[in-house]
């Protein structure tokens, strides 16, 4: 039995939301017995719907604390631990209380557990709210050094974890299903998108956060836009603060006609994006690994990006165009993606290729179960 455990289920929460449940789906999908454990379930009705759908038949477990008054939730996640019994624990991401809490009772009932980081460890990450990470860090150590084994993202992290911790971590990346992205368009995007018309356009698929850079992104497409880029640009994602001083950007650069914002799509809405796009961008200030990126390639679709999007041997295998992180050199990229059609579907072909090659669930779930058996056995 392996149990994942990890805060929320929110589609809005992204990338470690995403894989989490995927990975889930891929274990079971193999024969392995699976459960999961989470605060929080998904907010909406139908978002419900689309995750019971994801892992219908598949016979995993899914334990929800929300209803569970705040005080009692530690008790109520020992007890789920205690009945299941579980061989390995998998911990997805790093913050979180509840975490804290299955790290320690884990520990105590000596439970082997291996913590996927997501990210949250990489410099840039802990340069954020850097006071309130370090004291939890300090006061709550043993999250980290109780683990039998650290996932990070991308090999950047897995180095400054090994350097900043005292403790070594490998590279474990986000798989997909690439068959959920080859796909033809629907038209249900477009639906959720009417004043786009059938237009050719450019995506960005994230939460609108600073972090995301999709204010840079802008910039760069007005500077493409200059040089003769027709594309529209689409922007689809959650608003975490950031949609009003974006559209603020984009009424004084004079972009009103050209730049769409279509909010949250989550499920096939989202895939059929993907689908109608001509070309997919992000310019973020940083990604730790960036799961939309992978997923435009995963469709087939020419990606422009910078290196501050970590997919370590992407570019050198010519999976994605990495420009340089300027307005100008991000838009010049994308004008001459766009500008050249057989060029963007070569390299949309060959990024589809990769991922394939690369990021299949199945050659992930086989690493991770070689890494399970070695946490195992060091637990003995």
């Amino acid at each position: 039995m392996i149990l994942h455990v990890i805060d929320n289920l929110y589609p809005e929460s992204g990338g470690p939301t995403t894989v989490a449940i995927e990975f889930v789906r891929a274990q079971a999908r193999m024969g392995r017995k699976a459960a999961v454990l989470c605060t929080k379930a998904p907010r909406k009705p139908e978002q419900r719907a689309a995750l019971e759908e994801r892992w219908r038949g598949l016979g995993i477990e899914y334990i929800v604390l929300e209803d569970t008054p705040g005080a009692e939730r530690a008790g109520a996640a020992r007890a789920a631990i205690d009945r299941l019994k579980p061989d390995v624990i998998h911990i997805h991401c790093v913050w979180e209380g509840l975490l804290r809490h299955v790290a320690h009772h884990a520990r105590r009932r000596r439970i082997p557990y291996v913590l996927s980081t997501h990210g949250m460890l990489h410099p840039y990450a802990l340069a954020q709210k850097r006071l309130k990470k370090w004291v939890y860090l300090q006061v709550f150590p043993g999250i980290l050094a109780g683990a039998g084994e650290l996932y990070a993202l991308n090999r950047e992290e897995a180095d400054y974890a090994g350097r900043r911790f005292g403790r070594p971590a490998s590279v474990l990346e986000n798989g997909i299903v690439v068959a959920d992205y080859d796909i033809a368009e629907n038209g249900s995007f477009r639906a959720k998108a009417p004043s786009l018309g059938d237009r050719p356009f450019m995506l960005f698929v994230g939460r609108l956060h600073q972090i995301k850079g999709i204010d840079k992104l802008i910039r760069s497409y007005a500077h493409a836009r200059r040089r003769g880029m027709e594309l529209e640009l689409a922007i689809v994602g959650p608003d975490d603060g950031e949609r009003p001083a974006l559209e603020a950007l984009v009424r004084e650069m004079g972009l009103g006609e050209h730049v769409h914002f279509v909010g949250g799509l989550f499920g096939p809405e989202k895939r059929d994006a993907y689908a109608a796009c001509t070309l997919f961008a992000h310019r973020p200030r940083f990604e730790g690994f960036g799961i939309t990126v992978v997923e435009g390639l995963a469709a087939g679709r020419p990606v422009v990006t910078t290196r501050e999007c970590k997919l370590d041997g992407s570019a050198e295998a010519g999976a994605l165009r990495l420009a340089d992180d300027t307005d100008e050199a991000f838009g010049d990229a994308l004008h001459e993606i766009s500008s050249s059609p057989d060029r963007g579907r070569a390299l949309g072909a060959r990024g589809q290729a990769w991922v394939r090659a690369t990021l299949d669930w199945e050659s992930l779930v086989r690493r991770v179960d070689a890494s399970y058996e070695r946490v195992r056995k060091a637990h003995t």
